[in-house]
């Protein structure tokens, strides 16, 4: 009797433990899969943030090397026997990079460019209230040739004072696309004359009077239309643009995966889901521009 109570107790003990080491088992194997879902999920978030940040990069690059190329054979003239005196406002859009813990996010950002001309000796100078990571130089050298070209003014004996203004230190990644806002704004201060307010604008300034193309197009326009753009103007055969929808799946009962997929939009259609009314034209010279910033 003492020997079959002793096999029942050593058969309920062995029972127990079986149990313990299968629901271990089991919990490890839920805590990975769990895991792994994480870092498949982590990993194409990643995936697409260094996509976005590669096609702003590459843009910039292709837009610099053309300016350098351009620069290199170039010859200033001064011709101007008297100084201007003008100061002009404009809206300017950029992209800005967040950083959230292991992965950077990239948002629009609108801030304000004044362009003020004094008599002077044909000087440049650009500042950045509070201290902003943007390199515009190149931008306005450009922006000063193409305003001359228009206007048949040269600006030779005229300082050029730039200040772009955000509300707080941002670290934009392409000051470039700012170039063609900058353009206008400069015209329209040695023409004497207003912008309208609501268009705002993006995209580079070639020195053909051309606007180049730029990156981070459905960040810009959404923070254009936040701000109450009632026109965003993008360089020609940019107005569709990629945006990245999350897709979700699940491969495994209890296992959930999140991917993001690339979908071809319309810019304005985009913006109308998110409820905004604002229009997007494409414009291919700084003439086309000017002309919609007209009041």
């Amino acid at each position: 009797m003492e020997k079959n109570a002793s096999s029942s107790r050593n058969l309920l003990i062995l029972s127990v433990t079986i149990n313990i080491l299968f629901a271990s088992i089991a919990s490890f194997s839920v805590w990975q899969r769990d895991d792994l879902s994480s870092r498949v999920s982590e990993l194409s978030e990643s995936y697409r943030n260094l996509e976005q940040q590669l096609n702003l990069t590459s843009t910039q690059l292709n837009y610099y090397k053309e300016q350098a190329e351009y620069y290199s054979s170039l010859i200033a003239s001064g011709n101007a026997t008297i100084g201007i005196i003008g100061h002009t406002t404009v809206p300017i859009v950029a992209v800005l990079a967040i950083r959230r813990a292991f992965r950077v996010e990239y948002e629009g950002v609108v801030m304000t460019a004044d362009v003020e001309l004094r008599e002077g000796s044909g000087r440049i100078l650009v500042d950045t209230m509070p201290k902003i990571g943007i390199d515009i130089q190149t931008s306005v050298t450009t922006a000063v040739l193409v305003a001359e070209d228009i206007t048949g003014v040269s600006l030779g004996k005229t300082d050029l004072i730039l200040t772009i203004k955000a509300s707080e230190d941002v670290e934009v990644v392409d000051g470039a696309s700012a170039g063609a806002a900058v353009t206008v704004a400069l015209i329209a201060t040695m023409k004497g004359q207003d912008l309208n307010r609501t268009v705002y604008m993006t995209g580079t300034i070639n020195s053909d009077n051309t606007i180049g193309p730029i990156g981070g197009i459905a960040q810009k326009g959404t923070a254009a239309a936040e701000n109450g753009s009632r026109c965003f103007l993008v360089p020609k055969r940019q107005s569709t643009i990629v945006v990245y929808v999350p897709k979700e799946t699940h491969p495994f009962p209890g296992w959930t995966v999140i991917t993001y997929e690339q979908k071809i939009v319309k810019l304005q259609d985009y913006l109308e889901e998110q409820g905004y009314s604002t229009i997007v034209l494409e414009v291919e010279t700084i003439e086309e521009a000017y002309a919609e910033f007209s009041v």
